[in-house]
């Protein structure tokens, strides 16, 4: 009975320290959001001036969102072209791609595919 005595005090303090750390921090904006999907989820544009297709599950509707000259395209650690993952991406399957926007404009800052 001590034993879980102590582990309930431990607890408790933990949770409390976490809390006074926490509870100082200034408030913080939101900028970005992202989208977790796969390559099967989306649809590329021809170029940066269109707008990218995303779902985050086949039963989820398509969010549009747009690209712009200053979209990154990051595959496997390597910055490729919008042409590059456009084909990566349509001739694979199920492989975790992310994309990041920003939240004011919904313009996109990042589209990640993590391992080839």
């Amino acid at each position: 009975m001590n034993a879980r005595l102590a582990v309930l005090t431990l607890a408790l303090l933990c949770a409390g320290v976490a809390h006074s750390q926490t509870a100082n921090l200034p408030g913080g904006t939101v900028l970005e959001s992202s989208v977790e999907t796969s390559t099967d989820l989306v649809l590329f544009p021809r170029s940066t001036a269109g707008k990218i297709q995303a779902r985050a599950c086949a039963a989820c509707s398509a969010k549009l969102l747009q690209l712009d000259d200053s979209t990154k395209f990051n595959l496997a650690g390597q910055q490729v072209t919008l042409a590059q993952m456009s084909a990566y991406c349509s001739g694979v399957s199920g492989k975790s791609l992310t994309i990041h926007y920003r939240l004011s404009d919904s313009i996109v800052s990042l589209v990640s595919v993590l391992q080839k």
